[in-house]
């Protein structure tokens, strides 16, 4: 199993970010790998608000479906997806208030598949970089 954690603080109130990162249409703003997200069905954001995504992988794209399945106002946001190439995406998202700003902790928990179930410490560090990326684009946007 994959277990990779990456934090940033962003200089914007808990709430801002957490409804900004709650939001996964806004995913493709900020996170790389979603080249789009649509809402499935018009909900207020909780556990179950399903999106469609459609990802960017290496050598290819894939759709997946994506259900928020733990939501703790301000707190948390847990996700699920369906499998979309190599791995089935899951995590979350962790934000807590630092006087002014909000440290986010992002925690991807991927399930690969096949071969590259094998090659999981290479994607561990691929997975760090990556949301290390992530989380400083998130903090680039937000505090603009």
């Amino acid at each position: 199993m994959i277990n990779v954690e990456v934090s940033t603080t962003i200089n914007r109130s808990t709430a801002e970010v957490f409804a900004f990162v709650a939001n996964f249409e806004n995913m493709p703003k900020w996170e790389t790998d979603f080249q789009e997200v649509r809402l499935l069905k018009p909900q207020p954001s909780g556990v179950g608000t399903t999106y469609h995504c459609i990802l960017k992988m290496p050598g290819q794209t894939a759709e997946s479906r994506f259900e928020i399945t733990e939501y703790e106002a301000n707190r948390k946001i847990a996700y699920e997806g369906e499998a979309a190439g190599p791995a089935k995406p899951k995590g979350s998202y962790l934000f807590q208030s630092l006087g002014q700003g909000t440290q986010v902790t992002s925690l991807p928990r991927p399930e690969m598949r096949g071969f590259f179930k094998l090659l999981e410490p290479m994607m561990a560090r691929y997975i760090r970089q990556r949301n290390e990326a992530h989380l400083k684009k998130l903090k680039s946007l937000l505090e603009a």
